[in-house]
């Protein structure tokens, strides 16, 4: 056990200190027009099941009231690194990415109240986009390359609690501050070198905050249903202590279903609906979906599941689609106080004659002192 504890204190101290950042990373280029790539709220386990058992998964960050049922203190950490294949114009570039995208702690401190804080991505901000162009430049036309580049995400720090009412009832809120920065450097290089090389470089801050509840409702003996809403105000950028812009938040809500028949056995769905076009132009209002399952008890299950939808933004004039497919497992030790998940997700993103293939690996570690 101490040897769990120390690898343990080791990843949820990594992930602290670097806050969620970029360990080498070249996120979605369909966040570029926008604030963003929005980030998964999710742990591994449900991440292999497509999001369908986010809203009920006490350790994932997408609702409150599963927090109701968490019978010891519990802390998970989980690391991503993704594998991705950018084509647009018949042209196709590798990109990678390494991440901590969650950090989550939870337990009781009363037999009808539970508490949870930690912190999850909330917008992915890291991508280096090159352009070629010309200018006139004393009746001579010079060629150049523009390289914009952005380096960091932001950061949704989040403290919830929640409560069982009855045997059937249960229900949690949550607030959210948002908190982040990224390095943002602008280049210009000219064919000719006797051009000098003209180059911008800021640190621009975020700022915003927001409020969330659910309510998970017992239906039937196996049975379950929750439903969830979110409201972010406006998330605020900051240079030098200037503000430079400000964007509109989205309302969020969405619901989902989850059906055990067995003790090894469940079965999930859920839905959501995200207001992003409040951020302006080029942005859209999106929904999702995810289906998946659970198969096996004991110390290795097997999960599996599918998800799509809308992405929030795009280079095309409708909200670009994602189709994804997961699978994973578990594991485990020490007398099932710490637990070893791993998944793989395939996604496939497209629009505006961009397409985007991911190959995403994650590795969750959770600990029950």
């Amino acid at each position: 056990m101490t040897r769990v504890t120390r690898i343990t204190v080791l990843v949820l101290l990594g992930s602290v200190l670097t806050g969620g950042a970029v360990v080498r990373a070249q996120d979605s280029q369909f966040g570029i027009r926008g604030p963003g790539t929005p980030g998964r709220w999710e742990s591994v386990r449900s991440r292999s099941t497509g999001g369908a058992f986010g809203p009920f998964d006490p350790l994932s960050a997408l609702t409150e009231a599963g927090l109701a049922d968490v019978p010891q203190l519990t802390a998970t950490a989980m690391q991503s690194a993704s594998y991705r294949d950018a084509e647009i114009a018949g042209t196709t570039t590798a990109l990678r990415a390494t991440r901590f995208p969650l950090l989550n702690v939870a337990g009781r401190v009363h037999r009808r109240l539970a508490i949870a804080a930690g912190f999850t991505t909330y917008l992915d901000r890291s991508w280096d986009v090159t352009l070629r162009d010309s200018v006139a430049l004393r009746g001579t036309l010079e060629r150049y390359t523009d390289e914009v580049t952005s380096d960091g995400s932001i950061a949704d720090l989040r403290l919830a609690a929640a409560s069982r009412l009855s045997r059937r009832l249960a229900i949690g809120a949550g607030l959210h501050l948002l908190a982040g920065s990224t390095r943002e450097t602008a280049e210009r290089r000219f064919d000719d070198t006797t051009f000098h090389t003209v180059q911008q470089l800021a640190e621009v801050r975020y700022s915003g905050m927001g409020v969330s509840g659910s309510l998970l409702l017992g239906v039937a003996p196996g049975l379950s249903v929750i439903g969830w809403a979110r409201a972010d105000n406006r998330l605020r950028a900051t240079v030098a202590d200037t503000t430079s812009a400000e964007t509109d938040l989205p309302r969020m809500a969405g619901g989902g279903m989850l059906f055990s028949p067995g003790p090894s056995v469940r079965f999930g769905g859920s839905v959501a609906w995200r207001g992003w076009a409040r951020a302006g132009a080029g942005a859209f209002d999106t929904w999702t979906w995810s289906a998946g399952a659970e198969i096996g008890g004991g110390h290795m299950p097997f999960r599996f599941g599918v998800r799509g939808g809308q992405v929030p933004f795009g280079p095309g004039a409708t909200a670009p689609t994602e189709f994804a497919a997961a699978a994973g497992t578990g594991r485990a030790f020490a007398q099932g106080r710490a637990l070893l998940d791993v998944g793989v997700e395939r996604l496939e993103r497209r629009g505006g004659g961009l397409t985007e293939r991911v190959w995403t690996a994650l590795v969750g570690l959770t600990v029950r002192p």
